[in-house]
């Protein structure tokens, strides 16, 4: 990894990092729609992994006492179900497709932000959650890109913003370390991934 390269992912995770700190989400998202341009789909997704679950620890220190354990069960079934799923979904595709498809998914997502997350103001039914968690289990052992369904779920409780963002926190820690420690088990996470993600957190 060049120097110029470097930066520029360093960067591009700065701005993910500020969007996640200011949201509550949005690393994922913001970071694979930027790094790929600059590394391979490879590298983008280790090091998002890396400094993503990085993020959430620090946010999760922040945020533990307003984090609301009762409610969050079956988003966390969800998610730790869909992550290895999404994950060898991944893992069987060609690069080719999964780049193709994460552009799409990407635009969804965003779609989804607009139509569904900010115009529905009703309360989301409690059997919905591990619905709605296994999606974004997916989606992030798949894309790092989980987000959107989670913000639309967690957002229809009426609970203070503070609890909103520790409830999301919560369950994107707890997706990232599954997707880590998937990415340990099959050696993905090269040496120029760990150097990218230390700047980065810096």
């Amino acid at each position: 990894m060049t120097t110029e390269t470097l930066l520029l992912a360093v960067g591009a995770l700065t701005l993910a990092g500020f969007v996640q700190g200011l949201t509550g989400f949005g690393f994922g998202m913001t970071a694979m729609s930027l790094l790929p341009l600059v590394l391979s789909l490879v590298d983008a997704q280790a090091i998002v992994t890396l400094t993503s679950s990085a993020a959430c620890l620090l946010m999760a220190a922040v945020t533990l006492r307003d984090v609301p354990w009762s409610s969050l069960p079956r988003l966390w079934l969800g998610t730790i179900v869909g992550v290895p799923i999404g994950f060898a979904l991944l893992e069987s595709l060609p690069r080719t497709m999964i780049t193709r498809v994460l552009g799409l998914m990407l635009c969804t997502m965003v779609l989804f932000e607009f139509v569904v997350t900010r115009r529905t103001s009703l309360r989301w039914p409690s059997w919905l959650e591990p619905i709605v968690g296994l999606g974004s289990g997916i989606l992030t052992g798949a894309f790092n890109i989980g987000g959107p369904p989670l913000v639309a779920c967690i957002y229809s409780h009426p609970w203070p913003k503070e609890k909103r963002v520790a409830g999301l926190t919560a369950v994107f820690l707890s997706g990232g370390l599954i997707r880590v420690s998937l990415l340990l088990r099959y050696n993905e996470l090269p040496a120029e991934a760990w150097t990218a993600s230390a700047w980065a957190l810096v």
